[in-house]
């Protein structure tokens, strides 16, 4: 992004500048956390943003999440590094591209029932580019390469860890886990993809155990986060109608545990986001 100033209000800090053709602000949310008192906060700053920058329509909301791992099949399979950007599964009928989940529970049949919120946005134009891109060589490896650069001096280790420390695990109960390979990938597939699918935060199923397994089999998610239903709530309150979740995997549970791939999925998600913006039609205005 190419930087023209900083503006302070109150506690928020909001960056301004171009992105291709397009003008954009940025913020960064207070510390998101398992409080509904931090995703209040999350959910104000949102609310304050969009009233004073009135003139957005197009939110993107960037980050880390945690991977859903898939251990027989790499076409289905997210690892570390990876990018998750929020679509509608193409085999539900619901749209949504973003799924929280208030409550799993048990049921007498030995599956799951569950209390959830779904998000889906009226218009799906940057679900529509994303899913174009994926089926191109689209420069979002470029972006990050650009980024390195940038980022040079910045504290933190923003060059992708090596393949050793990408470790998969199964939990088989009890709080153990086991070791096992990554599925074998098949042709020209490689490392650091980005794959379209649902979204989804809540801990009731972020965390590790069968519920995280069973959720995300239901959904059709293939990312967690730390729960960002109160912004979302913000995002469509404020009738703002083409919105996106862009996730960079950073660890295989709920996107707040393992800090070594951190910096670079965030900025994994963040060259991703750049390529959705600068292969959108230039503003009319």
């Amino acid at each position: 992004m190419k930087r023209k100033h900083v503006i302070t209000s109150e506690s928020n800090v909001y960056t301004l500048g171009t992105i291709g053709a397009h003008r954009v602000v940025t913020t960064k949310l207070p510390s998101v956390g398992r409080t509904r008192e931090a995703m209040t906060a999350a959910g104000n700053t949102t609310t304050r943003l969009l009233g004073i920058f009135q003139k957005v329509e197009y939110v993107f909301l960037v980050g880390v999440g945690g991977g859903v791992p898939h251990y027989t099949d790499y076409s289905r399979h997210v690892r570390l590094g990876d990018v998750v950007v929020s679509t509608p599964a193409p085999d539900l009928n619901d749209k949504y591209v973003y799924i929280f989940c208030e409550k799993a529970e048990r049921n007498e049949k030995g599956g799951w029932d569950y209390e959830v919120k779904p998000y889906k946005p009226t218009n799906f134009l940057l679900q529509d580019i994303a899913l174009r891109l994926t089926n191109t060589h689209a420069p979002w490896n470029m972006y990050v390469n650009e980024g390195l650069q940038r980022l040079r001096g910045v504290p933190g280790r923003w060059e992708a860890p090596e393949d050793a420390t990408d470790r998969l695990s199964v939990d088989v109960g009890d709080g153990v886990f086991i070791e096992v390979s990554h599925p074998a990938p098949q042709g020209g597939q490689r490392r650091g993809r980005v794959h379209c699918a649902p979204v989804a935060g809540g801990r009731a199923v972020a965390g590790a155990g069968e519920a995280r397994a069973a959720f995300a089999a239901h959904a059709r998610v293939r990312a967690y986060d730390c729960e960002l239903d109160a912004v979302l709530d913000s995002v469509v309150g404020n009738r703002k109608d083409c919105f996106v979740s862009i996730r960079g995997i950073s660890d295989y549970r709920d996107g707040s545990r393992g800090k070594e791939w951190q910096a670079h999925a965030a900025l994994a998600a963040a060259a991703v986001m750049k390529t959705i913006i600068v292969a959108m039609d230039p503003p009319t205005d």
